[in-house]
């Protein structure tokens, strides 16, 4: 069975709130596990990238609910399409700025360790459209927190 994945960048709405975040990562949560979708998802405080794959019905079901989401603005694809194989197993957000969220700050470690296996995998993949720019987004936003 072919795999598909997407990539995108967008911003944030204003004045989203820890709990609007939180609220975010449950409910993608529960609408991936129902479509067989893994995938992580980061916010600076800013912008939102996420990177998203699974069977191709599932990433376009997924994909359509992103599109209609009123959290974010400017959406901008970077990647859309069948891939060779899958990266993540489980379902990620990260977020640097986790202030009153601890749902948020595990959902943050546990994306802090999984970035290094990734890193590991993009080198010996050739560095797969949407990997590498999820890494840099991820790089920068730790760059600017150091």
């Amino acid at each position: 069975m072919t795999q598909y994945a997407v990539a995108y960048v967008s911003v944030a709405v204003a004045g989203l709130t820890p709990a609007d975040l939180d609220h975010l990562l449950v409910d993608a949560r529960a609408h991936n596990r129902l479509e067989g979708v893994t995938g992580v998802l980061l916010h600076d405080g800013y912008r939102f990238f996420q990177y998203f794959e699974g069977p191709q019905d599932g990433v376009a079901r997924i994909y359509a609910r992103v599109l209609a989401s009123r959290m974010h603005v400017e959406l901008e694809e970077l990647r859309n399409g069948p891939v060779e194989r899958l990266y993540f197993t489980r379902w990620h957000m990260g977020c640097s700025h986790t202030e009153g969220s601890v749902l948020q700050e595990l959902s943050s470690r546990q994306w802090r360790q999984e970035a290094g296996y990734l890193r590991e995998d993009v080198a010996l993949a050739g560095n797969p459209p949407g990997l590498r720019e999820l890494l840099a987004f991820w790089e920068r936003q730790q760059a600017m927190d150091d």
